[in-house]
């Protein structure tokens, strides 16, 4: 058997969304309206029932682990997806490139969202220096504003607060230890130290120099959140006794797959931006299967980044997108010996522009499927669909109807 995961990051949305309609009801979608038809239905909670999932909360969930027992922060996820070297004992941030004043006030979380001299950026950055012997400092740029920041030594702790207020017109908070130890007042003092050093660093750097000029946002300071030590987390095959690969774009997606043991697939010319040939993904995904890969993780980012931006447009032009994804799929898997679910892992509505507690919806499709008895694929329909209302674990199920898991007792 072959198996494929798609999720559609924010899929999910509201009435408010567009004209009395979600995204996904008003999108054409004719594609996706077969799979449902041909599969069988039901809503996803990607963490559980009330739960506001985190990106990373979300997708561990969805692969059949609880975040309460295995999410130790973003930071980490950050990290891997841009290939640094992790070790247990670091202590790993997502860093945002951010615009402040001379009272570090914030003007701008992420410099305009920067799409320029990141290696300009994380050359400079070089140069930060521990405050304390022992403690080595490791900086890499990932794509626009996005970076990641790992310590490494003895006696750290991930227990911080952020310094990324996730807000404007107020001044940048310093890192705080969450438990009191002193391990992390000792990592909260370094990390401060660090975020006044990059103001420094950046200040002045030409490209900075260049976008002023330009009236566009200096990138002249990095704020870090997302605080993770390393995972003590069971790889896919550990698990489930199957290996398989990620095809998307995005650190941290990319990281939550290498984290649990998934090979990373890059696809010709895809980003993590809506404009994204997300076509490219699925091509690249079949020619894994064929190659002889058992499972297959695609990741599509647009339709979140469309919802932050309360674009609706933007984003029933991505789920068009998406659809045309899975009219590939359909076209060009073996249905007698593949399964593919299709879901998302949060509801991002277009009027509150970030994730909610709505469930998502989710078809599976398969020889070994019993279907229900859906037309259309959208969030009203799901909630007659014959799998119901559960939470979480749908690599899982998937694998179940894939025939991979052990048998629980005699």
């Amino acid at each position: 058997m072959k198996a494929v995961l798609a999720i559609c990051d924010g899929l999910g949305g509201r009435p408010t969304d567009h004209d009395g309609q979600t995204c996904l009801q008003a999108a054409d979608t004719p594609n996706l309206d077969e799979l449902a038809e041909r599969g069988v239905s039901g809503l996803l909670d990607p963490v559980g029932p009330g739960v506001r999932p985190g990106s990373d909360t979300s997708h561990l969930s969805i692969f059949g682990y609880d975040p309460n027992e295995f999410y130790t922060g973003r930071g980490v996820f950050e990290a891997f997806g841009i290939g640094m070297d992790v070790e247990r004992g670091d202590v790993c941030f997502r860093t945002n490139f951010a615009t402040v004043d001379d009272d570090l006030v914030i003007q701008d979380r992420r410099a305009g969202r920067i799409g320029e001299g990141q290696d300009e950026l994380e050359e400079a950055l070089q140069e930060l220096e521990s405050p304390e012997d022992g403690v080595e400092v490791d900086f890499k740029a990932s794509t626009e504003h996005r970076g990641a920041l790992v310590l490494k030594g003895d006696d750290l702790s991930g227990r911080l607060s952020d310094v990324d207020p996730h807000e404007t017109g107020v001044k940048a908070p310093e890192a705080e230890a969450m438990d009191g130890s002193e391990s992390a007042n000792r990592t909260a003092d370094i990390v401060n130290n660090l975020v006044r050093q990059s103001h420094s660093i950046m200040e002045d750097l030409s490209l900075n120099e260049r976008r002023r000029e330009e009236g566009k946002p200096p990138a002249n300071i990095i704020l870090p959140r997302g605080a993770a030590t390393y995972p003590n987390i069971p790889s896919i095959e550990e698990r489930y006794g199957i290996d398989g690969v990620m095809v998307g774009a995005g650190a941290l997606y990319i990281g939550v797959a290498r984290a649990l043991g998934l090979e990373f697939r890059k696809a010709k010319g895809v980003t993590g931006g809506a404009d994204s040939p997300i076509i490219n993904k699925a091509k690249k995904a079949v020619e894994e299967l064929e190659n002889g890969e058992d499972f297959v993780f695609v990741h599509m980012k647009g339709a979140d980044s469309c919802a932050h931006d309360h674009d609706d447009e933007c984003k029933i032009r991505y789920l068009e997108k998406v659809d045309d994804v899975i009219g590939y799929f359909l076209e060009n898997l073996d249905w007698d010996e593949s399964h593919l679910a299709l879901t998302g892992d949060h509801t991002t509505p277009i009027a509150y522009g970030d994730h909610t507690s709505d469930p998502v919806p989710l078809t599976i499709n398969g020889p070994n499927i019993i279907g229900d008895d859906l037309e259309e694929y959208s969030e009203k329909a799901a909630q007659k669909g014959g799998m119901g209302r559960f939470s979480g674990d749908v690599v899982p199920v998937l694998f179940g109807f894939s025939n991979w898991l052990e048998k629980f007792g005699e």
